[in-house]
């Protein structure tokens, strides 16, 4: 058995010396020549060096003092700083004793000199002097091979930095990482630095029950290139040494194991890794039972964010506790250390998800951010209270204006956020939101409040709730209820409740029920006007409530489809205007007929309406009421063909279509405009039954459709290269029925609209629409925009887009805008928009910053200028204001300033945030 060991030179395994107590000596050491004898019955072994001496052979060794070795050996070795390679270059100091060299010498046995401290250990790598001839060098090595990487030699009466001193990341600490980085399967920076920021979930980091587990069943297992073993009780390992079990792995160039306390000590070249996390250090100390251990002059990494740090003196209480001194964090890669966050103390707690640190300070590019004496942050996704990220913007009518958020972690399914903010040129605000769920309910609360605006001299706010119920599988209810103090307020304060409107704000709630072939919907709303221009009577009504009922099924195997609404509305206003109830019935037949090549629907409706009015203007009914039968035939066919365009395999469709609809002409002077308004033009509208909103005007129609689209697919990827529409309405006859205070429409043609839609490349795309107006020979619609897009945010908009009032025969929209996010240098990035109206010559909005992002922060810095309203009021709210965005985040660990990522989602058309797709 040791001559099978023996064989094994260089990497003995423990698990088969560990049967046989301490007869096993493993002393085939790399300074060992060994050979079989010429009877093939024994191994010879001479050392390298010396080859005068006389060869060793198994039964030359005494067979029981010869296998006692010292029970307080520790090699004199030095402290090295990464793994040691299998394969090592030679070494001028002298080869490991023999086993005979370890055997008594009268009574006591002969121990090797002891090692020299940590702190005065000599620096790893090559010391090379000039040879005695001059000729030739000496040169020692001391832990393993650098492989050319270079460290700096102190001057003569200079003394190196004293590792246990410093709060910081030094270039021995570099030159541990770059060691580190070798043993990890791949490396962690490599997407982060590609611009994939996201980090890997975190059960690659946290002990899982499986994980647990498998450290209690699995064995340890050892191997080096020296080992003996003592009473069966102290193992030492010289050289190399490895040790797993389950995720867990140990290197060093000297390691005991105590069978008994299960513990492991550990020096020179120490690198221990687990799940997620790989540490080097100058010593080390673990209990495998309980999972506790020391390590000095530790750095660490942290493959799952990916993050890298320092920690002079580390603690692992427990498999969930531990705790670090003189401590340093950085998510930036080796050999980069733009940011770092320094600590004195720091304890991390895997099991509650928290960390704290005392006497804490940020660094960004060597200039000092934060301090603080202590502070608590979490370790992993879970919700913890405490202060989340203070923000700040300057703007003209704010000053400066600073929040400073703090989070309450009320219950798994209760949170709340207190944010107080400042505004030095209008006082002090409070913010609260809070937040819940339930098996049922899911919604939050949100109120804001300013006790004295310094500006305007009273106090303002604003209130919102949001509510989502299901009672049951059919029966659910949304709220989405919303107030302001005054007209101003989201234009000066801001916008908290992500209102879309500047002219109203909507306040509505609705109860839904859903049945196997209908649905039954309750809905009341209301409107707070909050443009000074609208007068009381031209506000919207609201409706206290409303109730829908809709119906379809087919009618057994006739291929006919029954279907039907019904409305009853409350409409109620406060501008003196009439109010009233409306019923509203209609039934509907139809025979939807669909194949691969086309389609063919015809369909019937009855639309009825009754009215119940107050305030009814003299001369008029209470009670008017309008019934009129629809017809409507859709059709349309679907043509393809294949051909080849280049390299590019491409699919051309032919998707011609023609839709008829007749509606009589009904009188409907008498009847009110609750809720109705008339449609958008667009290439769709050619398509629907009625050109109204609402139930209050059905227009009368005699009219066929006819258009055509055309579609260019790339087969290879199913990418839609080209989309072309064109369409028109030709009507029978004129067409009565409008809104009131707008003129009826003459003709018998309508616009002719027209797009385009062309994925030229795959980054750029064209996109283009319009309206001729065959009656007054004028373009009453258009627009056109060019798009970059290579799909990491790196974009550029040009649009120009134009609209006229048919009614009122006058422009509207006249603007251009133009917006980019471009890179200018490696790591840098122009970011701007600007929109101009030429019908009012004035710039709407216009904003440019610039981005800097590495693979560890990304800093932005934006100034923007912008009106809320272009209409002139005696408040001014045509004024301009201008604000600075600053945003400073530091990957991995937290964002500092205004987030503007949102901001620039809605202002440049094709931007993404983070992590969507």
């Amino acid at each position: 058995m040791v001559s099978l060991l023996h064989f094994n030179r260089g990497r003995s395994a423990l698990m088969l010396c560990l049967g046989l107590g301490p007869s096993c000596l493993l002393a085939a050491a790399s300074d060992w020549d060994c050979q079989r004898s010429k009877d093939d019955s024994e191994w010879v072994c001479v050392t390298r060096k010396s080859k005068s001496e006389t060869a060793v052979t198994p039964s030359d060794q005494p067979e029981s003092k010869a296998a006692e070795p010292a029970k307080e050996f520790e090699p004199a070795t030095d402290s090295a700083v990464a793994r040691p390679e299998v394969s090592r270059p030679p070494r001028t100091r002298e080869p490991a004793p023999t086993a005979k060299s370890e055997l008594k010498q009268g009574d006591r046995p002969i121990r090797p000199a002891p090692p020299k401290s940590v702190a005065a250990a000599k620096p790893s790598g090559w010391t090379c002097r000039p040879g005695e001839t001059g000729k030739e060098w000496d040169c020692s090595l001391v832990g393993p091979d650098p492989q050319g990487l270079a460290r700096v030699v102190p001057e003569e009466g200079e003394t190196t930095e004293n590792w246990a001193e410093t709060t910081t990341i030094t270039q021995e600490d570099e030159q541990r990482f770059r060691k580190l980085m070798a043993l990890l399967p791949a490396d962690p920076w490599a997407r982060a630095c590609a611009g994939k920021s996201e980090s890997a979930p975190m059960t690659e980091f946290l002990m899982t029950p499986q994980d647990r587990l498998a450290r209690q069943q699995q064995p340890l297992e050892i191997r080096s290139d020296y080992a003996e073993m003592v009473d069966d009780e102290i193992a030492t390992f010289i050289g190399s040494a490895e040790l797993t079990r389950a995720d867990q792995k140990l290197w060093g160039d000297f390691v005991t194991h105590n069978t008994v306390s299960d513990t492991l000590n550990a020096r020179g070249n120490v690198i221990y890794q687990e799940k997620g996390l790989t540490f080097s250090s100058d010593t080390g100390f673990l209990e495998l039972d309980t999972n506790r251990g020391v390590l000095r002059n530790a750095q660490f990494i942290l493959g799952t964010i990916p993050a890298r740090g320092t920690s002079r003196l580390t603690h692992f209480d427990s498999n969930t506790l531990s705790r670090y001194e003189k401590f340093t964090y950085t998510t930036c890669p080796p050999g980069d250390t733009d940011w770092m966050l320094h600590a004195r103390n720091v304890k991390i707690n895997k099991e509650t998800g928290r960390g704290s640190a005392k006497h804490a300070w940020l660094e960004f590019k060597g200039v000092p951010l934060l301090y603080t004496p202590y502070m608590t942050f979490p370790v992993d996704d879970r919700r913890q209270s405490g202060f989340l990220t203070p923000s700040f913007s300057s703007t003209r009518v704010r000053g400066f204006d600073l929040t400073i958020p703090y989070y309450f972690n009320l219950a798994p399914n209760f949170d709340a956020t207190f944010t107080p903010r400042i505004l030095t040129k209008r006082g002090y605000l409070l913010r609260g939101e809070f937040r819940y769920l339930t098996e049922m309910t899911r919604g939050r609360l949100f109120a804001e409040y300013m006790p004295h605006d310094e500006v305007r001299g009273d106090s303002r706010g604003q209130f919102g709730i949001l509510n989502d119920t299901r009672f049951t599988d059919n029966l659910f209810a949304h709220v989405d209820a919303n107030y302001v103090s005054d007209d101003r307020y989201l234009n000066e304060l801001g916008n908290q409740l992500n209102i879309v409107d500047r002219r109203h704000i909507r306040s509505w709630g609705q109860l839904t029920y859903v049945g196997t072939n209908f649905n039954v919907t309750t809905l009341a709303d209301y409107y707070q006007t909050i443009d000074p221009t609208i007068p009381p009577a031209a506000r919207p009504y609201y409706r206290l409530p409303r109730v829908t009922f809709n119906y379809a099924r087919g009618i057994g195997n006739t291929g006919f489809v029954f279907s039907g609404s019904s409305e009853l509305a409350n409409f109620s206003h406060t501008g003196g205007r009439v109010t009233g109830q409306r019923l509203n019935v209609m039934p509907r037949i139809s025979y939807p007929y669909q194949k691969a090549g086309g389609f063919i629907i015809p369909s019937l409706s009855l639309q009825y309406t009754q009215y119940w009015l107050q305030d009814q203007p003299p001369g008029l009914s209470d009670s008017p009421s309008r019934t009129a039968p629809i017809f409507s035939l859709d059709s349309g066919l679907f043509f393809e063909r294949e051909f080849q365009m280049g390299d590019t395999p491409l699919l051309q469709t032919l998707e011609p279509r023609l839709f008829y609809l007749y509606i009589p002409d009904r009188k409907q002077d008498d009847l009110p405009v609750f809720d109705t308004g008339e449609y958008d033009f667009s290439f769709y509208q050619l398509f629907r039954e009625n050109r109204f909103t609402g139930h209050d005007r059905l227009g009368d129609a005699n009219q066929i459709t006819l258009a055509l689209t055309s579609r260019m697919i790339d087969q290879s990827s199913g990418m839609e290269r080209l989309r072309a529409s064109v369409g028109e309405i030709f009507y029978f006859d004129d067409r009565d029925v409008s809104l009131p205070n707008l003129p009826q429409r003459p003709g018998n043609k309508s616009n002719l609209v027209g797009e385009v839609y062309s994925r030229l490349t795959n980054t750029w795309s064209i996109r283009t629409g319009g309206q001729w107006n065959p009656e007054d020979g004028t373009i009453d619609r258009g627009q056109i925009a060019l798009q970059y897009d290579d799909r990491d945010n790196h974009l550029f908009n040009v649009a120009y887009r134009f609209r006229r009032d048919q009614n009122l025969d006058l422009v509207r929209l006249d603007l251009t805008d133009v917006s980019f996010r471009l890179p200018f240098a490696e790591g840098w990035n122009a970011i701007g928009r600007w929109q101009y109206s030429l019908l009012d010559q004035v710039t709407l909005e216009s904003f440019l910053g610039i981005e800097r992002e590495t693979c560890c922060w990304r800093l932005s810095i934006i100034g923007r200028h912008y009106i809320n309203d272009i209409r002139t009021s005696e408040d001014g709210g045509n004024v301009a204001n201008n604000e600075i965005f600053v945003q400073l985040e530091l990957k991995g660990l937290t964002r500092f300033g205004r987030q503007i990522d949102r901001f620039l989602e809605r202002s440049i058309s094709g931007y993404r945030l983070e992590g969507d797709e």
